[in-house]
């Protein structure tokens, strides 16, 4: 036996070690880790889990009104009557401005749906392909089901350089370079991915939907139940008790062989008892279940149950109160959902510059940003109280007590504004250069 495998190895060595390797590389490690389990130390969900929480996050958006009132409610309050930007610099400036309203990307008629996407699936994953002739780029987006291989570089995991989309009917599908891939100057198309609820070291986010998804589909049962127990309290059937023969008992079966109508007459004689039976079910006492049931939805949504159009439980104030923390999780929502916008034009700018088609600029592209705000405010209180905070700063720096540039930061931040360094700098040299017009003059 050892001689033959001894003059085996002699002889046909290379070729039983091609064929031994073949034989390996057919089995494809990923998706034996996939369905085994996840890898010591990896925070990331198993790809089946994943797809799976992505498809019921989509499935109860389409048929669970307060799934889908969830997510509009993230969508109205960060996205609100529209998102712009713009930049310091006009010929930068100029070009977003054609960017955004380009036939091919319509960028106000896509805030909307880009938000839902971000709250119901957890991450974005926009395309920019780029027109070699003039430099624009236009957006696309692969829904995130479809991706499920997110290549990074050795040893850090938020350098992402690659991205594998599964296409029905491709076997192999399609990789995708990230816009931070070395190469990705000189491709014609690359991809971005962003994301939310995704835990340090992951690089996979999680919808909004995915806790309050077993609650939503126990709330819909519920609900059924309730409904269908409803609709059996409303029924019942006739129990006719006939005093005679079994002659009699036949003859009245047949003769009532058809359930009497509403309004019918029935004559019958005072042999027969007449008696309607209906089920007895206590619906009320489940009252207090689908409360609870709800509570639990709203506070894996983070919203109070008012906002699920409940607001017979809850006073003005007691609404006022248990807004703030709902408010504060949207303005956290609006402020990465602007970064997204921001990283979405620069990059697309950038890779115009890369072809020669625009100007640099430089090191700071100085976007600007308009949001909505999260809460309306009372226009008249605000100028009243910013009246006030503005006189007792000036007469503090008339004192001596502050200087002009923390009196100037103190009045913009008590009214709500924040200004950059350079802003607040212009406006103390302002102050400083008013105050010695009026000495010179004194």
């Amino acid at each position: 036996m050892d001689f033959r495998g001894a003059l085996a190895r002699q002889l046909f060595g290379d070729v039983i070690s091609r064929e031994v390797q073949a034989a390996v590389k057919v089995v494809d490690d990923r998706w034996w880790q996939q369905v085994g389990g996840s890898r010591a130390g990896n925070v990331d969900r198993d790809w089946w889990e994943l797809q799976e929480n992505l498809s019921n996050s989509l499935e109860a958006w389409r048929t669970n009104p307060l799934a889908r009132q969830i997510i509009n409610l993230t969508t109205s309050y960060v996205v609100g009557d529209g998102i712009s930007i713009g930049s310091a610099h006009s010929y930068v400036d100029a070009w977003l401005r054609r960017f955004w309203g380009h036939r091919l990307n319509r960028m106000d008629l896509r805030l909307p749906e880009m938000c839902d996407e971000l709250s119901r699936s957890g991450e974005l994953f926009p395309v920019l392909s780029t027109n070699p002739a003039d430099g624009m780029s236009y957006v696309r987006f692969v829904p995130a089901a479809q991706i499920d291989q997110v290549e990074t570089a050795a040893g850090d995991v938020e350098n992402e350089l690659r991205y594998h989309q599964v296409i029905p009917g491709l076997v192999a599908g399609r990789w995708w370079l990230s816009w931070d891939h070395p190469e990705a100057a000189s491709a014609d198309q690359v991809m971005g991915h962003f994301a939310i609820n995704r835990p340090v070291g992951a690089t996979r986010g999680e919808g909004d939907l995915v806790p309050i998804l077993p609650w939503l589909k126990r709330y819909r049962i519920w609900l059924e139940d309730r409904v269908k127990a409803n609709k059996f309290k409303t029924r019942f059937y006739w129990d006719v008790a006939i005093d005679g023969q079994e002659g009699d008992i036949e003859a009245a079966r047949a003769r009532y062989a058809a359930p009497p109508e509403d309004g019918s007459i029935i004559v019958h004689s005072a042999r027969e008892t007449w008696t309607a039976v209906q089920p007895k079910i206590e619906a009320e006492d489940a009252e207090a279940d689908g409360r609870a049931v709800r509570l639990m939805v709203a506070a894996g949504a983070g919203v109070p149950l008012h906002f699920l159009a409940e607001g017979l439980s809850a006073t003005k104030a007691t609404a006022a109160e248990m807004g703030d923390p709902t408010f504060r999780h949207y303005q956290r929502r609006q402020l990465l959902f602007r970064y997204i916008l921001m990283e979405l034009v620069r990059r697309a700018y950038d890779r115009a510059i890369q072809r020669g088609r625009v100007r640099s600029y430089g090191d700071d592209p100085r976007l600007e940003t308009t949001v909505p705000d999260i809460v309306e405010k009372d226009n008249q209180m605000l100028a009243m109280s910013a009246r006030t905070i503005v006189q007792a700063f000036s007469l503090m720096a008339q004192q001596g007590w502050i200087s002009d540039e923390l009196a100037i930061r103190l009045s913009f931040k008590f009214a709500g504004e924040v200004l950059k360094e350079d802003e607040i700098q212009a406006l103390v040299a302002a102050a400083q250069a008013k105050r010695a017009q009026g000495s010179e003059r004194g």
